[in-house]
């Protein structure tokens, strides 16, 4: 009776450290905390110590199983572990209840957590209520060429409605200079050229000039001879009027332009010429 007492004790003493040993060597793992928001930093550590290698494998997944971060970490000597994690870190897009799960060997522990991923920018229910399909966008671009098309021959119209003068009947030589559409006005008009109805030159201001001593050298305003034919005069205001029109020249352009206006006046009219001639010969 006393032998099998004796082994009994033995064996419970055996047994006894066996048994808290193997509660000491327990796998465990914690995080910091049971809630976090995107680039949070979630702290995990624990301990495994009967792991192969001495390696444990760290997996987070979302609440449809999907792996959202795996991770290889040593453990050290007395089979402790950490590591730190980024929460959201390449997105998570769905806020949930996430697991961590740790695998040591063939044992595998997990811990769950609440992830919140924050507004969505684009959720899928938004995307698919302005989704603009192929045919919108041909129809889209069309209306666009259409409207810049109507925006272009508004501004234009001036142009488009032009009445055609006499110029354009005529064929001139100075159609082949393609300035004359932009210095084009009623005075370059070939009409223009012949008779007036109305002159701003008269025999009246031809006395006051004289009078004053202020008669201008139309002559030289133009730049020509006294004896100039009138072919000859109309080719050079020609000239000039597309030198000196207000489009084209900003230095005092409109003042010069009237000047030649006015010397052309008198010169391409042959009564006003003459009476000019007298007058201008008497200075």
């Amino acid at each position: 009776m006393k032998e099998i007492t004796l082994l009994g004790f033995l064996i419970l003493i055996l047994i006894v450290p066996s048994v808290s040993l193997s509660f000491s060597e327990e796998t465990k793992i914690f995080i910091d905390n049971n809630f976090y928001k995107k680039t949070d930093i979630i702290s995990i550590w624990g301990s495994a110590p009967g792991s192969p290698q001495n390696l444990v494998f760290v997996t987070i997944k979302d609440s449809d199983n999907e792996t959202m971060w795996t991770e290889k970490i040593r453990v050290d000597e007395k089979g402790n572990f950490s590591t730190l994690i980024i929460a959201g870190i390449n997105d998570w897009p769905n806020s949930g209840t996430y697991e961590i799960v740790l695998e040591s060997g063939s044992m595998i522990y997990s811990k769950n957590f609440f992830y919140d991923s924050g507004p969505q920018v684009n959720p899928p229910s938004a995307v698919a209520d302005f989704y603009i399909s192929q045919e919108d966008l041909i129809l889209t671009f069309t209306i666009a060429i259409i409207s810049v098309v109507g925006i272009f021959v508004f501004l234009a119209r001036n142009i488009i409605l032009r009445k055609k003068t006499k110029y354009d009947d005529l064929n001139l030589d100075s159609k082949k200079n393609r300035d004359y559409e932009k210095y084009h006005s009623e005075w370059t008009e070939e009409e223009s050229f012949g008779d007036r109805k109305k002159h701003s030159v008269n025999q009246k201001e031809f006395n006051e000039m004289l009078k004053n001593k202020i008669l201008p050298n139309y002559y030289e305003t133009l730049g020509i001879d006294s004896s100039a034919t009138p072919d000859q005069i109309k080719d050079r205001f020609r000239q000039l009027a597309k030198e000196w029109h207000p489009d084209k020249r900003k230095d005092s352009s409109e003042e010069k332009m009237t000047e030649i206006n006015k010397a052309y006046e008198v010169l391409s009219n042959k009564e006003l010429r003459e009476e000019y001639d007298k007058y201008y010969k008497l200075l």
